[in-house]
């Protein structure tokens, strides 16, 4: 990178980082807003796509989940299809919380925060760098499931020309309000272990509490199933599979009541949540990362 850029480079053969830049004072003229967040960008995803536990639990578990239970315990078609949209979305979420918490918690506790905070470095290109790189294995991850659903015998069928749109947006949407989370979960445990176990149990916990990620809202404990199209997870996930399978929409199908989330107000719904997540992700990074010093 030239002298007027804040660097992101490899060192220790992708097991390490070190931060390279001008050592002024962050009020001072610095490195371009964009040009920060690519560097961070890309530097999260040579992290994790380097990273074999996050592409285990990551990409490689979703994937397992879906075999185990979206085939062995699905029928063909139809179900089969909307397993793989479930275990999809359920995969996305695991890197957007899951592994984007716990990467970094492990900068944190590396101390490399220290370096950063002598630097011109903007928190919020910090925070949406990483969110952009986290971002892409969260879609490899959704991605590999569909594909594995359509190889084996799962139904998919794209339900009109927004679909796809809809469903990438409804996905991004989503993992931008976990990572929000992410972000505020890394910067309060101190422990990488406590971090990993309290994201599992938040992931794993609202799978189930949402009937399956709103797969079956009648399996949902108490008045949690009415809530499936409001729940930000089981929302996204019931939007996901009203375009991409073909499933009917009487009461015959275990996916209702209520109906299938179709209209604008759910997905202004899920914009609500992403605005949420980036603000969240954002205030938390200045203040207790940067300005509060996490991780000391």
């Amino acid at each position: 990178m030239s002298d007027g850029e804040v660097g992101v480079t490899e060192s220790g053969g992708g097991t390490g980082a070190s931060w390279t830049g001008p050592e002024t004072d962050r009020g001072a003229a610095a490195v371009a807003w964009q040009r920060q967040a690519r560097a961070f960008a890309l530097r999260t995803l040579r992290e994790l796509f380097r990273n074999r536990a996050a592409l285990v639990w990551g990409v490689a578990a979703p994937a397992f989940f879906f075999l185990v239970f979206g085939v062995l315990l699905g029928d063909l078609g139809v179900q089969r299809g909307a397993n793989a949209v479930v275990f999809g979305v359920f995969g996305a979420f695991s890197v957007s919380l899951v592994i984007f918490a716990t990467a970094l918690s492990a900068d944190l506790k590396a101390k490399r925060y220290r370096k950063l905070r002598s630097l011109p470095v903007s928190p919020a290109a910090d925070v949406l760098g990483r969110f952009t790189g986290g971002l892409a294995l969260a879609l490899v991850s959704f991605v590999l499931v569909l594909a594995l659903g359509v190889a084996l015998d799962g139904t998919l069928a794209i339900r009109s020309v927004v679909s796809i749109p809809v469903v990438l947006a409804a996905l991004v949407l989503f993992c931008l309000l976990a990572m929000g989370a992410a972000v505020l979960v890394a910067s309060v445990l101190d422990d990488g272990e406590y971090v990993v176990g309290v994201t599992n149990m938040c992931t794993l916990a609202l799978f189930f509490l949402t009937g399956y990620n709103g797969l079956l809202p009648a399996m949902a404990p108490g008045p949690l199933g009415d809530l499936v199209n409001v729940l930000p997870n089981s929302l996204a996930t019931r939007l996901a599979v009203h375009h991409l399978v073909p499933v009917g929409s009487g009461t015959g199908t275990p996916l209702v009541p209520p109906a299938l989330p179709t209209g604008a107000t759910s997905a202004l719904l899920l914009v609500g949540y992403a605005v949420a997540g980036v603000v969240l992700g954002a205030v938390v990074m200045r203040r207790r990362i940067y300005d509060g010093e996490g991780g000391e």
